[in-house]
């Protein structure tokens, strides 16, 4: 096809307005790029061996005895190491306009890896875009999920924001939410990535895919008055733990699971006191004790499952002024057991699939020192932690228990940029 002059001519008037009105857009929306992160070293001495991840900087809580054939505890010995896994960096786009909103994009990364074996890798924290109308938001991404909440979780030093008392958790997902005066109302449609369910595979994305369902939580809050803040947040995700069932026949045998917590957040001119409660069946994902096992064995041969339910509470308050700052952490953690009794067959349960499944709580205070300087820190905690093992029983729950204890004393170092 042969173009006319004509022709020619109106496609390049037509690239010339595309072009102005592309860079009047650029020009009106001045996109700015911000690059922060921080530069973080720890020390870690351990008074006793602790259940870990990511070389030892993951603290969960203390390992059960083990002993020789002398009778010695294996596990009753101290450690050090350090480490600066956790420095980070984070680049955000803002300034944009789309769809009438106003737009931020971020993406963050730190070097704790996804897994024991990949420590010290650069690996994906969060990567989303949110839209901000006035009354309305979506974030679409990898975001903190639902039950981590930015403003009421623990101010820690120490890796993991509380762990395993607090959740922690970072998810892909699709979230609403809308704003009323002092009130937000927000609804999320999730999966799961770094932080994963476990099952016959061990730990895996492939129960929540395989499922077909995505995980979803509804989320409240509402400042009560000024700097008083006061939230809920309710969820359900739902498994597939195997596709084949006990005769290798193809199986639809799920497990739905339900989650609740709900925060209170006090703002003084000087301190800072957040409280958090936490119920959920099934939380080995959020990184606390908990998770489900087989209840039955169908005559077809599918299997049944039951969740393992916990309860966590935690309470963090701490200095927010002044060159040298306090604070004080401690947290709660309790087995509620099973919804219905364990399968066994010769004495040992079918399938149980969860953290901590011979614990019956735990408990941990930490207090804590800072000195501030610019953007620099140096901290310093003592996180005194206890862990109720005992035997496991029938509807998941823990007999004779006995506490084992562990002193951590950590050495905090962070340049904030």
């Amino acid at each position: 096809m042969i173009l006319t002059m004509k022709k020619i001519y109106i496609i390049l008037m037509g690239l010339l307005i595309l072009c102005t009105t592309v860079n009047a857009q650029e020009k009106k929306d001045k996109i700015k790029v911000k690059l922060t992160g921080f530069v973080g070293a720890e020390t870690y001495f351990d008074t006793r061996t602790n259940i870990t991840a990511r070389d030892g900087a993951i603290l969960l809580y203390p390992a059960a005895p083990s002993y020789d054939t002398e009778g010695n505890d294996l596990n009753d010995k101290s450690s050090l190491f350090m480490t600066t896994i956790q420095s980070r960096l984070r680049a955000t786009v803002s300034g944009f306009n789309v769809f009438g909103a106003k737009g931020i994009a971020a993406i963050e990364g730190d070097f704790v890896g996804t897994t024991n074996d990949k420590t010290g890798l650069f690996r994906l924290r969060h990567a989303f875009i949110k839209l901000d109308w006035e009354k309305d938001q979506l974030i679409a991404g990898k975001f903190w999920h639902p039950l981590f909440i930015p403003s009421a979780f623990p101010r820690v030093l120490h890796w993991g924001a509380g762990i395993p008392f607090g959740v922690l958790c970072r998810a892909p997902q699709l979230r609403y939410t809308h704003k009323m005066g002092n009130s937000s109302l927000s609804i999320a449609a999730l999966s799961e990535m770094d932080f994963k369910s476990t099952g016959p595979n061990g730990s895996s994305v492939e129960y929540v895919q395989n499922s077909g369902v995505p995980e979803l939580t509804l989320q409240f809050k509402t400042l009560l008055t000024d700097g008083l803040e006061f939230g809920a947040t309710v969820g359900n995700k739902t498994l597939k733990p195997s596709l084949v069932n006990s005769k290798g026949v193809k199986t639809d045998e799920t497990l739905n699971s339900f989650y609740f917590n709900t925060w209170l957040g006090l703002t003084a001119k000087k301190f800072k006191w957040n409280v958090q409660g936490i119920y959920g069946q099934n939380m080995y994902n959020f990184l606390t004790i908990g998770g489900y096992g087989v209840k039955n064995i169908k005559e077809n041969g599918d299997y049944e499952y039951t969740n393992i339910s916990t309860l966590n509470l935690t309470s963090d308050i701490f200095t927010t002024t002044g060159k040298v700052r306090y604070g004080f952490n401690a947290g709660y953690s309790k087995n509620l057991g099973a919804s219905d009794d364990l399968a066994m067959v010769d004495g040992d349960f079918v399938g149980l699939y969860s953290r901590g499944s011979n614990i019956d709580n735990l408990y941990q205070f930490a207090p804590r020192i800072e000195f501030h300087s610019g953007r620099m820190i140096i901290g310093g905690e003592a996180i005194y932690t206890s862990a109720a093992y005992g035997e496991t029983q029938v509807d998941a729950t823990i007999d004779n228990a006995k506490s084992y204890n562990s002193t951590r004393l950590l050495l905090h170092i962070r340049y904030t940029f």
